[in-house]
């Protein structure tokens, strides 16, 4: 398939280039011989030829006419003399005298220019009625008019003939140009039709691309539905072996029977948790699962995880350590419940296979992301987690599953746009770094100061701000103050609100109720108090 695509893209790139080719020759082709012509028109020397050998013989009349007697004076004979002067030094230069000398090969011209100079002062100085020097004049030019009749002549017909063969040369380009123009248009249908068909036998293949996706997907679908309701339907039973193996160790005092129970307990409970990884997975392939972006506390992160993972690092005789390291936000957006549980499947999983004695998890957080660092100190050499990026042997005689849990691990970092990456530290311990993407939401506690005139009030706006990263002060902190509540609708309003700016310049001053003057505040929340929104613009302040 890529390489018909790659055939058809060849083909189609020859094609754009030979019709360009052509076109442009075709186009230069015609313009050359456009470019003669207009150089031919332009330059006709023909006509300039016969203009000379006019002059020339008007010249010798003007020389005639006075000889005769019957012009009083020899201005005619000089003005004569002048326009046959300016018309030969036009032979004498450019590209209209180049194209003349190619055809002088007798340098008639050239001889005329020297005759004129040579009788420029008789002529200048003659007089009238001064007929011997007129007769040596025109004896001088005579012998010349012959000659530049014979140049004219050679000039019209060279001229003709330069002027058939551009005509010929126009004929060949146009000619050209048509079956230039022919051509492409032959070979731009051609391509035409070939990417038609092509594009008809990609339709199928993407048709049929798109019934074997259809389904996949229902396969998918089918699957993640059955482990959903097998789970479920072995979640309840095993529910009711827990909780009657509850009973049995409240009632059993035999400590043999409660060592016998409690392992029963440890089995069910994994079975459980196994359980609930079936659901996970068969979430994680449903293709419209997504991450929940949410508010949360760091702190609540920290403290879940020793409380989740403490019975199993007991289980194991491990040691369990999670902290904060460097500066991390009191409040950030993610989805706290998937990273609690990427942490606890990754560690359970070094806590139930490496053998692990100590285990520390530093959560710490920059440039948008949370890092999380899993140190694992276990016994034993050689021991690689695998499982956690999907490390199997794949060869014909080999059948291996991934471990559950850390599959489900990986697919949760991967669907909230994370990575993990293995190494080790300094110690040789086992390095596993988690890094999720989450957005701060607060750095700090809020300085916050209730100014309120009941206690109903101040308990309604705590409780509308609960759960947010806030410490409460009172009057005597007004430099530290960051957001102050102040019940509006008091007669000394406004004198109150300067009050308030003067002790708190840097604070914002947040109304409650209905004010007389909405302008001096930051924010109103009118009556009934709206929660939500009082909560929103708490937030766009901690962010």
């Amino acid at each position: 398939m890529r390489s018909k695509l790659l055939i058809s893209k060849i083909v189609f790139g020859g094609v754009v280039v030979v019709a360009i080719v052509l076109s442009i020759s075709g186009f230069l082709t015609f313009k050359d011989n456009i470019e003669a012509m207009r150089r031919a028109s332009q330059e006709n020397i023909s006509w300039s030829a016969t203009q000379l050998e006019r002059e020339l013989t008007r010249f010798m009349d003007s020389l005639g006419t006075s000889r005769a007697g019957t012009a009083s004076s020899t201005v005619d004979i000089n003005q004569r003399f002048d326009v046959l002067w300016s018309r030969v030094a036009v032979f004498q230069r450019g590209a209209v005298g180049a194209r003349l000398r190619a055809y002088d090969s007798e340098h008639v011209v050239e001889r005329l220019f020297d005759e004129l100079k040579r009788n420029e002062v008789a002529v200048v100085s003659i007089k009238s009625f001064d007929f011997t020097r007129m007769a040596n004049i025109r004896a001088a030019f005579f012998p010349l008019s012959e000659q530049l009749n014979d140049l004219s002549l050679r000039i019209t017909v060279g001229e003709e003939q330069k002027a058939a063969e551009i005509r010929a040369q126009m004929r060949s380009s146009a000619n050209f140009a048509l079956y230039a123009s022919v051509l492409t248009v032959v070979m731009i249908m051609g391509a035409l039709v070939y990417f038609v068909l092509e594009g008809r036998r990609f339709r199928k293949l993407a048709d049929v691309n798109k019934a074997l996706a259809e389904d996949f997907r229902n396969a998918s679908e089918v699957k993640s539905r059955f482990l959903t309701m097998m789970s479920h339907e072995l979640r309840t039973p095993m529910n009711g072996v827990l909780g009657l193996l509850a009973l049995a160790r409240a009632n059993e005092d035999n400590e043999e029977q409660k060592d016998r129970l409690d392992q029963v307990d440890r089995s069910a409970n994994r079975m459980l948790g196994m359980l609930t990884d079936i659901l996970d997975f068969a979430a994680l392939e449903n293709t419209q699962f997504s991450p929940m972006e949410k508010p949360f506390f760091s702190n609540e992160l920290l403290l879940a995880l020793p409380e989740l993972l403490g019975p199993v690092a007991i289980q194991a005789e491990a040691r369990l350590h999670v902290a904060a390291e460097g500066t991390l936000p009191v409040m950030l957006c993610g989805d706290a419940t998937r990273l609690r549980r990427t942490y606890a499947l990754m560690i359970t999983y070094f806590l139930e296979t490496a053998g692990a004695r100590d285990i520390g998890l530093k959560l710490a957080y920059e440039n948008g992301v949370l890092q999380a660092r899993i140190e694992v100190d276990y016994i034993g050499e050689g021991w690689s987690p695998d499982l956690l990026f999907g490390e199997r042997n794949n060869s014909k005689d080999s059948f291996a599953v991934e471990a559950l849990g850390p599959s489900v691990a990986r697919v949760l970092v991967e669907k909230m746009g994370g990575t993990i990456a293995l190494g080790s530290t300094a110690d040789s311990k086992i390095l596993l770094s988690v890094d999720v993407p989450a957005t701060a939401m607060a750095s700090k506690q809020l300085k916050l100061r209730l100014s309120l005139r009941s206690s109903p009030m101040e308990m309604v706006c705590k409780s509308s701000i609960a759960g947010l990263p806030i410490d409460f002060v009172d009057a005597e902190s007004a430099n530290q103050t960051e957001v102050i509540l102040l019940e509006t609708g008091i007669d000394d309003e406004a004198s109150h609100v300067a009050d308030i700016r003067a002790q708190s310049p840097l604070a914002q001053v947040f109304g409650i109720g209905r004010p007389k003057q909405p302008e001096l505040f930051d924010f109103v929340v009118e009556m009934p108090l709206q929660a939500e929104q009082l909560r929103n613009r708490v937030l766009e302040v901690l962010r």
